[in-house]
């Protein structure tokens, strides 16, 4: 499907409004630009090779551009979230426009049949999650972008100006601590060429020169076909759980919906029900549920709201970026003139407090009453909390530990010294990237002790889809080597950037991948790990020895109707196929970084480091033929894999778990017995407080006989004449002074 958004050229107009209008010289906004991109085309300092992999579609980011695109990103999802439930319309009004319809005579086959479909659609519909579309949506629409960006990249010949460095000075000042000025210009003088990706907001186009060129309009017509893959993935998933009475939906029955569709003849709008079949409905066994799927996967009904969900999609993306840009717009300016306010005075800020609040702090937080304390960092009991422009980002001592290790090997490894100034707003920067995934799940890592068992069987080293938090640390002082979604926040703690970008050729060897579980992603996966098994395969009149033998080994859950999963199971280098029985493993949790260590320790009720699994796990191994003369397959393969996958810790880390749990015991209780004193004592205080209430009413009580009392002995002396005046008037004139008084 291909159409035109609304809006684009005012989009594009305000992007040249914001650039100056691109090469114009007549706006002083667009010299200092230029002059910030000039500064960095001439490259006579060679970039690391991992850096300019990890920083060749983005450009870095600092905590305050970061605070920004989460701010337009929360606001995105809450917008596409009430988006996705408007698309059909609430049971109510659907129930009243069913009885409408019943009520008319003599309708046309075409409209029962819609009718029909919709009694069946709207509910499940209703039914679908949108956070979780949403969630598995952004990892394939990014995926497509950055695919796009590349190709940009490689038709143009040249690195992105961030990558374009002159001196080792520069490397530290440009990717280490960028300026929010210099963000602003990398990133409008990137979209402008169609090279710069966008980490986390949805884009309406690739490209503001042209927005009709190929790229933009090839980019749309793909973004139409990932949301109504992942519409379709999830509507089979709720349409499942509605049959199985899992759902508040009322849902007509399976075979009265399948004897009327039977009843009504074919028409013209499912001349495609044969492409439907194949594509959409693979791995659903019941022959009734099949057909009705198919029905509705090729209806007019089905295939509209698809058409507005990606409409105003489209809509709302254009919207957001438009907003963030005008944000960073602003914020660059106000950088800016924060800076010339201090050059006019002649002194630069030394020292003191940052009133603009782009310094984060790193603060040691209680488990229990979430105090701020001053405990040392070894404690691995507590928690860290990093804030910055009024966000508080929390993670717990043993990955922070981590991540400043990770932190100062890789600086090490590319200037040579552990320089760590820097450590907390890329600490900050790098919680706020993850904390706008959510989907914990999506985030989830196979466990430590699978990685070690490929590492020990196949010499496997690199992880394709990991985090600097879940990513498996070598001992004995080796590198961790691993790729991230994001580059631009995880390079400076030792990532590679994206798997679609890493050169496996180069490397060679065992990789492990345990993708986000999105369809369209994962049939991305493949084709990228087909490209370069075909490569190493032999089959191009090459010598074996120059072959390198390249395996991967794959993860994903045991979902057949998936189109990725399908992909997988049917390609020609697939050397074996395990299954792993959901109850028997588990996964690392993806926001493990976030809980504190008692939690962290609970494995067994869930709510640590490790969720048990919601799935069968398929774990396929993909070979070249290199590969399959060095690593033979048998079922040892699998006995190994179920053995990790049961297996926590290994006896040393059970050790010192255990004496953590007695610690942790103990600490948990003399907490307990200071709660109960604390019981005990407040069950005291308020057995006393009746008694308090009581000798108030009492002393009351005697006030009023007293004054009571009094009024009778004034009435006897008026009686004899002794008091001047009316008792009565003595009261008003009371009343009167004590409502004055008052």
């Amino acid at each position: 499907m291909e159409s035109h958004i609304r809006g684009d050229e005012d989009m594009f107009a305000l992007l040249e409004e914001m650039g100056g209008g691109g090469a114009s010289a007549s706006s002083p906004t667009t010299e200092k630009e230029d002059s910030l991109i000039d500064n960095t085309i001439k490259n006579t300092f060679t970039m690391p090779r991992t850096l300019t992999q990890a920083f060749q579609l983005s450009p870095p980011s600092n905590p305050e551009v970061e605070i920004i695109r989460h701010r337009n990103h929360e606001k995105f999802k809450s917008d596409f979230y009430d988006l996705f439930r408007n698309c059909v319309p609430s049971s109510a009004v659907a129930a009243a426009t069913l009885s409408k319809a019943s009520a008319k005579h003599q309708e046309s086959p075409n409209a029962q049949r819609n009718q029909c479909i919709r009694s069946v659609l709207q509910p499940v519909w209703r039914q679908m999650p949108a956070h979780s579309i949403w969630e598995r949506l952004q990892f394939s629409l990014k995926t497509l972008e950055a695919g796009c960006v590349r190709d940009n990249q490689k038709t143009m010949g040249q690195l992105p100006p961030w990558c374009c460095i002159e001196s080792e000075e520069q490397l530290i000042n440009h990717l280490l601590c960028p300026s929010v000025q210099q963000i602003n210009a990398w990133v409008l003088h990137g979209k402008q060429r169609g090279i710069v990706w966008e980490p986390l907001l949805p884009v309406p186009a690739i490209s503001s020169q042209d927005i009709n060129d190929q790229t933009n309009q090839g980019y749309r017509r793909n973004t139409f076909s990932l949301i109504e893959e992942e519409v379709k993935f999830q509507f089979i998933r709720s349409f499942k759980k509605c049959i199985g009475g899992g759902s508040r939906e009322a849902l007509p029955s399976v075979d009265k919906v399948y004897s009327t569709m039977k009843s009504l003849p074919e028409i013209d709008t499912f001349s495609d029900m044969e492409e439907v079949k194949k594509d959409d409905v693979t791995g659903i066994t019941n022959e009734k549920q099949a057909f009705i799927l198919q029905n509705i996967f090729g209806s007019q009904p089905f295939k509209k709201i698809v058409q507005k969900l990606h409409k105003k999609m489209m809509y709302l993306a254009e919207d957001t970026y438009a907003h963030f840009l005008s944000d960073l717009k602003k914020t660059s300016d106000r950088k800016a003139a924060e800076e010339q306010q201090q050059l006019n005075k002649g002194r630069k800020r030394k020292g003191g407090k940052d009133k603009s609040g782009s310094m984060p702090k790193i603060t040691f937080i209680d488990d229990d009453d979430d105090a701020t304390t001053d405990r040392k960092k070894n404690d691995t009991d507590r928690q860290a909390r990093v804030i910055c422009g009024g966000l508080s980002m929390k993670i717990n001592i043993d990955h922070m530990q981590k991540l400043e290790r990770l932190h100062k090997r890789t600086l090490s490894n590319i200037l040579g010294a552990d320089e760590s100034s820097s450590f907390a707003r890329l600490l900050f920067t790098l919680l706020l990237r993850y904390d706008a995934l959510e989907g914990a799940g999506l985030q989830s890592a196979i466990p430590h002790s699978v990685f070690r068992f490929l590492h020990n069987k196949f010499g496997c080293k690199f992880e394709s889809f990991a985090s600097p938090f879940n990513c498996y640390e070598m001992k004995q002082g080796g590198d961790s080597e691993y790729g991230t979604a994001f580059g631009d926040t995880d390079a400076w703690f030792g990532s590679e950037g994206s798997f679609f970008g890493v050169d496996f050729l180069r490397k060679g060897g065992c990789f492990q991948a345990n993708p986000p579980f999105a369809s369209e992603f994962m049939k991305s996966m493949y084709q990228r790990m087909h490209h370069f098994l075909s490569m190493t395969n032999g089959d191009n009149d090459t010598d074996d020895e120059e072959v390198p033998p390249m395996q991967f080994a794959i993860f994903v859950p045991a979902w057949a109707e998936s189109s990725g999963w399908q992909s997988l199971m049917s390609s020609p280098y697939l050397s074996k196929h395990c299954i792993i029985d959901q109850k028997k493993h588990y996964y690392t949790e993806g926001t493990q970084h976030r809980r504190s260590q008692r939690e962290s320790n609970a494995k067994d009720d869930g709510k640590g480091s490790y969720r048990i699994a919601s799935f069968d796990t398929s774990v396929f191994f993909l070979q070249n033929a290199a590969a399959k003369k060095k690593w033979p397959l048998d079922d040892e393969v699998q006995d190994g894999l179920e053995k990790a996958f049961a297996l926590t810790e290994d006896e040393e880390e059970v050790k010192k778990s255990s004496v953590k749990s007695k610690k942790l015991s103990q600490k948990s209780a003399h907490r307990q017995v200071k709660k109960q004193t604390t019981t005990q004592q407040k069950k005291v205080i308020k057995q006393q407080q009746p008694e308090k209430k009581k000798r108030k009413k009492s002393s009351t009580a005697g006030k009023k006989k007293l004054m009571s009392g009094g009024e009778d002995e004034m009435n006897i002396f008026n009686s004899l004449g002794l008091v001047d005046g009316d008792g009565n008037e003595g009261k008003q004139r009371k009343k009167s002074r004590s409502k004055k008084h008052r």
